[in-house]
């Protein structure tokens, strides 16, 4: 396993999760990682909320992206889960703030627990970029 994925894996089971380099390392290599698998796959996954508001504004979606304009890309972000806003990027998981950092690393299983069921029920579990969604969600779940 990498050493972001083990980390994050880790941090996830931690009831305090510490905001630091480390952590902001491994969800900067996360969201690289993501971005490469989300584009072999293109299976669109609207995640868990992480939402610091009491409305849960917020969730981890995987989807083409307009994160530059003009210039849709798949990747994973933090979007606007208001009706609204159609599901609109706001962060990259290390863009957020470090409250939402705490939330974003204590959904991780949740979100490759999910990913993973729809990389399957889109008929992509055995592509490469499937088998790896599915190693992730063993590494986050299955301790």
């Amino acid at each position: 396993m990498k050493d972001f994925i083990r980390h994050l894996a880790e941090q996830s089971r931690l009831d305090v999760i510490p905001v630091n380099k480390a952590l902001d390392d491994a969800l900067t290599h996360l969201d690289n990682m993501l971005a490469g698998i989300a584009a072999a796959l293109q299976v669109e996954y609207i995640g868990p909320q992480v939402g610091v508001e009491i409305l849960n504004a917020h969730a981890m979606v995987i989807r083409a992206h307009e994160w530059l304009i003009h210039q849709p890309s798949w990747s994973m972000k933090i979007c606007s889960a208001i009706p609204e806003a159609n599901y609109r990027p706001e962060w990259p998981a290390q863009g957020a703030s470090r409250l939402r950092k705490k939330l974003i690393v204590k959904a991780l299983p949740e979100f490759f627990a999910g990913y993973a069921a729809a990389v399957r029920q889109a008929g992509k579990a055995d592509t490469t970029s499937g088998q790896r969604v599915i190693v992730l969600d063993q590494q986050f779940n299955h301790v």
